[in-house]
């Protein structure tokens, strides 16, 4: 994450040291650095500087851009790192991770050994059920830079061909990057609104950063003083930038977008200022050694410490704050030794004197041995996992109801969804969320006993609760949900089925004690609630509530498969306590918000999920859980006789009520 430079500034070094620090601390969940991913625009602006002022000085002194030489140099500063760390990272991943999870980082690695790593998190970003346990996710910015270097140095070639040696040569290089910046901050602004993982991720919604940096370096290049203001008052205004967008943003901030503008406004004035303001108190602050230091050892503690997190977080789930933090501390030790052992030679040892068209073809097909090797791994996982002592993990993971009712957070099903006996006189509803959809297997099997006719109606992460939700996946109001649902509650009340069951995740509502802006307020969701179930009730329709789900905490699958094989380092047992489990709000909105209504009966089967004090993921044979919190459909559907004579009995209840 750092670049060359002809003249070095102490403080930008620091700066960077400063970016590092802020993005460890997002990793490590620091909760009053909330937007400590900023450091990463501050990168990002910081490469735009030192990059377009290279490239500037060599189309002003050739006319032309050594595209070859460029990449070189850029592989040898790049790649050594890259490569040792995502070797290491596949191979502790073959020792430590559950095996059903190896295939998956495996094929992750062999993305980032290709450079394009940022391409397929965008396509994941959104996967209401995907992994969150992806140790290359951090190198989506990696890919960003390394794109962004691929073709800034076309545009300045371009420019140095056509206006070489020509007076308005710097004038044509500061319109060339403008445009290109403002065209990518107008697709930033657009696509965040849109497809936000697409924005964050994608190289062109993020070169405006880039173009901004360009620009500062290009005002400097024409003046050491562009503007009449001071430069102690732009470093000031520069470091309250970055440090009101560090604790002002959280995960909930849409981002790029607008919000992006602040941490990369306040870079370039730390930039435009250091150069005006040397000696000034901010300078020095930033200038000092262990600043410094951390500056230098910046690129290889940003490869080292998300691995090493993810690593803490599969040996100890409830690895924490301060646990993660710890982790990143080792990881900054490799990340010493790397920057001694690999990045250190590669910038002054044998790399540096082979020819730039030679040390081009090594980067490339370094790059593609890399990529083999991924391949070769993610082969041998996916022959570990087929194993018969892994198999039936696997089938866990990928155990739910197949069907086309599922839709996406951002589509909604377009199937007719209708389950049971599908000729049955007897409608019955099965409405809401992920946790609604994984009682489908056991609802679909009643009604066929039954003779219950089933429309499921279910969409991710779309609760009952008639509230707004903020989705962390979409940096926004999630207000797909909010139509969907509203939709679907006056079909219901247009259909009048015979019964409706109600089932939702309780953890979108804030845990006691941990409040945030990514959770409902208890009282917003008790009125949702209240708000479904009277529009239920005043339709004069049965209304069936599951109390909501267990939640282990942890993935069970992986905490299995590694049991299984016997993983080094398993220092918690695949268990959980069942009071942890519950939601300790969930089961008293439910009842605040039925009090005084008609028609509203609870179901509850966790007794059948655990029944003890300490809960295994494995009851009576059945794997309990696909991930950590959703039910498989094999237990799904071995608890139907049970939910059937629990609905059938709370339904007969209402009905002699009226």
């Amino acid at each position: 994450m750092s670049s060359d430079r002809p003249g070095f500034r102490p403080d930008i070094e620091g700066l960077r040291g400063i970016a590092i620090l802020l993005v460890v601390a997002f990793h490590a969940n620091v909760a009053w650095l909330s937007g400590g991913y900023v450091g990463v625009d501050v990168f990002f602006v910081i490469s735009g500087f030192l990059i377009t002022g290279l490239l500037a000085r060599e189309v002003e002194s050739t006319g032309d851009v050594d595209l070859t030489a460029f990449y070189a140099r850029r592989a040898r500063r790049l790649l050594p790192a890259l490569l040792v760390v995502l070797l290491a990272t596949i191979a502790t991943t073959l020792w430590i991770y559950a095996p059903i999870d190896q295939p998956a980082v495996a094929s992750d690695g062999r993305a980032v050994a290709l450079h394009y790593g940022n391409i397929l998190f965008a396509q994941t970003a959104v996967d209401y059920h995907a992994t969150s346990s992806n140790p290359f996710l951090h190198t989506w910015s990696l890919a960003v830079e390394e794109q962004f270097y691929l073709i800034w140095p076309l545009l300045f070639m371009l420019v140095g061909r056509w206006y070489g040696g020509k007076d308005s040569l710097n004038r044509q290089l500061v319109l060339g990057v403008a445009l290109v910046g403002a065209t990518s901050f107008a697709a930033s602004l657009w696509v965040t609104r849109v497809a936000q993982p697409w924005a964050f991720f994608g190289m062109p919604t993020r070169i405006w950063e880039f173009a901004l940096g360009g620009l500062a370096a290009l005002a400097l290049k024409r003046s050491p003083r562009p503007f009449a203001i001071p430069g102690l008052w732009f470093q000031i205004a520069g470091l309250m930038a970055i440090g009101i967008g560090t604790v002002a943003y959280s995960a909930m901030t849409p981002y790029p977008g607008v919000a992006a503008a602040l941490p990369a406004i306040g870079a370039v004035a730390l930039l435009i200022g250091g150069h005006d303001a040397t000696a000034s108190r901010v300078s020095w602050a930033l200038g000092a050694p262990w600043l410094q230091w951390l500056g230098r050892m910046s690129y290889s503690w940003y490869l080292w410490h998300w691995p090493l997190v993810g690593i803490g977080a599969v040996i100890d789930w409830k690895i924490g704050v301060v646990g993660r933090l710890g982790w990143s501390a080792v990881a900054l030790v490799l990340a010493v030794a790397t920057y001694r052992f690999v990045e250190q030679p590669a910038r002054s040892g044998k790399l540096s004197q082979l020819r730039p068209e030679l040390l081009s073809g090594l980067a490339i097909g370094a790059s593609v041995v890399a990529a083999l090797v991924a391949y070769g791994a993610m082969s041998f996982a996916q022959r570990r996992v087929s194993s018969p002592t892994q198999r039936p993990f696997a089938a866990a993971r990928n155990d739910g109801m197949s069907h086309d009712c599922w839709g996406s957070m951002l589509t909604n099903a377009t199937a007719p969804c209708i389950f049971g006996d599908t000729s049955g006189r007897t409608a019955v509803v099965l409405l809401g969320d992920s946790h609604a959809e994984h009682w489908l297997p056991a609802v679909d099997r009643i009604g066929r006993e039954r003779h219950w006719k089933v429309f499921a109606m279910v969409k991710p992460g779309c609760p009952v609760s008639e509230t707004e939700l903020l989705s962390t996946r979409l940096k926004r109001a999630y207000t797909e949900c909010t139509e969907w649902r509203r939709s679907m509650l006056r079909r219901i009340v247009r259909m009048q089925p015979s019964a409706v069951i109600l089932s939702s995740y309780d953890h979108y509502m804030a845990l006691p004690g941990n409040e945030s802006d990514r959770r409902v307020s208890p009282e917003a969701w008790r009125t949702g609630l209240r708000r479904t179930y009277s529009t239920l009730s005043s339709a004069r329709i049965n209304t069936l509530v599951l109390r909501g789900t267990l939640v282990p905490g942890f993935d069970a699958p992986a905490c299995l498969s590694r049991q299984a094989a016997g993983s080094p380092f398993r220092i918690r047992p695949c268990e959980y306590e069942r009071a942890s489990a519950l939601h300790p709000r969930g089961v008293a909105a439910q009842n605040d918000a039925a009090r005084g209504l008609d028609r509203i009966a609870f179901v509850n089967m966790n007794d059948r999920i655990c029944a003890t004090d300490i809960c295994s993921v494995v009851q009576r044979g059945d794997i309990v859980f696909r991930d950590d919190d959703h039910l498989t459909a094999t237990f799904s559907l071995a608890q139907s006789a049970v939910l059937g004579v629990r609905l059938s009995a709370a339904l007969r209840s209402l009905e002699r009520a009226h």
